[in-house]
């Protein structure tokens, strides 16, 4: 898809990868929709859009509410008249071993990560569909691959999302909607804020990837109409290892990770 003029909605979008694709996307030309749920970062967010295209806007929205998700789109529809692009990339995190996190935290991570993606893609597709074409990209993770300890929520919110995408690309491609996964490994982001504990610091620690090439590589994918991208390239290795030598590579994870475990 070439992008410009186009008009693309942006989740998470107040900072880290959220930030960097609606800038990203809008050097290239597409007028943006920033969508989060921090009013303050956003509008800040919103200022450097706005210096590529002066015409991108920002709606305050929590995507796990259903019924605000689908009136925010049809008002992005009604000021625009089209919805080309759909970037889902709003996410949450705990670091916590499953007994001790609550259900509440559980479905939490759902929402915001499963079902808030899907959400959107029920709002956006129908209007994707009349115009005959459009393009989502959805960024899953490389935790939905590479499970370690204390995401296990985290990592079934993300590999449902990356198993629903592929379902969806098949079902939708022949109606020139074309739907992608960005799984991006290890990003220097705020998603591991809220870890307190000795392990989730450790993750914090490896994290270390710039927002701006996960940003990349979800303009790539866009562009490109590609079904699959994972960025940085290192962890396509890793996950080469995991799926080949499972068992060498728990055992290994494990004594690695041990002497975080309180």
């Amino acid at each position: 898809m070439n992008l410009k003029n186009r008009i693309a909605v942006v989740t998470g979008a107040a900072s880290g990868i959220g930030r960097e694709t609606a800038i990203e996307l809008a050097k290239k030309g597409c007028t943006c929709v920033l969508v989060d749920v921090r009013e303050d970062s956003l509008a800040e967010a919103l200022e450097r859009v706005r210096e590529h295209r002066p015409a991108s806007t920002a709606e305050v929205c929590d995507v796990s509410d259903e019924a605000r998700v689908q009136q925010m789109v049809e008002e992005i529809h009604r000021r625009y008249e089209r919805i080309d692009v759909l970037v889902n990339n709003a996410g949450m995190m705990m670091v916590k071993f499953f007994d001790r996190m609550s259900e509440e935290e559980f479905r939490r991570h759902m929402n915001v990560n499963f079902y808030a993606p899907v959400h959107l893609m029920r709002a956006v597709v129908p209007i994707m569909q009349s115009a005959g074409s459009g393009v989502i990209i959805n960024v899953a993770s490389v935790g939905g691959r590479l499970v370690v300890p204390g995401t296990g929520a985290y990592a079934a919110s993300k590999a449902a999302l990356h198993a629903f995408s592929e379902s969806l690309h098949y079902e939708l491609k022949d109606k020139g909607i074309h739907v992608g996964v960005v799984v991006p490994g290890g990003t220097r982001t705020g998603i591991f804020d809220a870890s307190i504990d000795r392990l989730g610091q450790y993750y914090r620690r490896g994290s270390t990837a710039p927002p701006m090439k996960i940003a990349r590589a979800i303009r790539q994918a866009i562009e490109k109409e590609r079904l699959l991208i994972t960025v940085p390239f290192q962890y396509r290795i890793i996950i080469w290892a995991h799926d080949t030598f499972p068992g060498l590579f728990s055992r290994m994870l494990l004594r690695m990770l041990r002497p975080y475990f309180e």
